[in-house]
């Protein structure tokens, strides 16, 4: 009797044990999983192919002011207006027909090295030519670095290099996650893509923390879908109960559109739409 009540006893014990280690296990992945869902952040975006944007640059300074001049082949910076800044670039200019500068990506990465200076790219590629900058004119207040949000550097063609070249040169929507948190890509919608296929760039989540030695960025295609032109193109990443998506790594910038400058890309009327969740 007292062997089976032993028995028992050490049945009860292991059974609390059972109890106790699994079930908080459980419960916290729920809350896990409602914490999850609850910081995540859902986005969606319109641009319109008239209104692309390369870069954001700011300044952090201790001047008033700092404001660009864009002249096709090079970028001179003023701090403040009028004032050559000599830490930007050598003696206040880029030249960016130079090896060193003539991505964007390149150019954005020397001017976020600058103490007084900070760039992240916004519908531009790492590997997009700087001379699609869109030529700008240094006016004090209008193109204000240090204004709040910075200034945001419109992309053109490139075909003619003058100020008044509003041309587009790529219809696009491109995505700096917040710090720490991926992109999960749902669906786009594209109107026109002359011709082009639809393309994302980016770096996928199953590619995070590779050290196989291959460089994956925005300049990567991870989607490429073949559209005809002059119609709306619908592309859904999910399955059919909205669930899943096209996942990036942690802090990748991610580029929707197309990858040329085709003269049907040149319509206000085209545009793109998207809808992710950052998380």
């Amino acid at each position: 009797m007292k062997n089976m009540t032993k028995m028992c006893q050490t049945c009860g014990i292991a059974a609390l044990v059972l109890v106790m280690h699994f079930v908080p296990v459980r419960a916290e992945n729920l809350r896990d999983l409602q914490v999850k869902a609850l910081n995540a952040v859902y986005m969606s975006e319109y641009r319109a192919s008239n209104n692309p944007e390369a870069m954001l640059l700011t300044y952090v300074g201790s001047s008033t002011e700092a404001v660009l001049s864009i002249e096709h082949l090079r970028i001179v910076g003023y701090a403040p207006f009028n004032v050559p800044d000599a830490n930007f670039g050598t003696a206040g200019v880029y030249d960016i027909t130079a090896a060193a500068y003539d991505t964007m990506g390149e150019l954005c990465d020397a001017i976020d090295d600058l103490s007084d200076y900070k760039c992240s790219l916004l519908d531009a590629k790492r590997d997009d030519d700087t001379q699609k900058l869109r030529d700008q004119v240094e006016t004090s207040g209008t193109n204000d670095l240090k204004a709040s949000g910075g200034f945001r550097v419109k992309e053109d063609t490139g075909a003619s290099y003058d100020v008044s070249d509003t041309n587009v040169f790529a219809n696009r929507i491109g995505i700096t996650p917040l710090t720490g948190r991926r992109v999960l890509l749902k669906e786009c919608k594209y109107f026109n893509l002359g011709g082009d296929n639809f393309k994302v760039f980016g770096k996928l989540r199953k590619w995070e923390g590779s050290d196989d030695g291959v460089t994956r960025d925005d300049t990567t295609v991870v989607w490429n879908q073949g559209a005809t032109s002059q119609t709306l193109l619908t592309v859904t990443f999910t399955d059919a109960n909205g669930s899943g998506g096209l996942q990036f790594a942690v802090d990748e910038h991610v580029v929707i559109g197309n990858d040329t400058d085709a003269a049907t890309e040149q319509a206000a009327t085209n545009s793109v739409l998207c809808r992710w969740i950052e998380e």
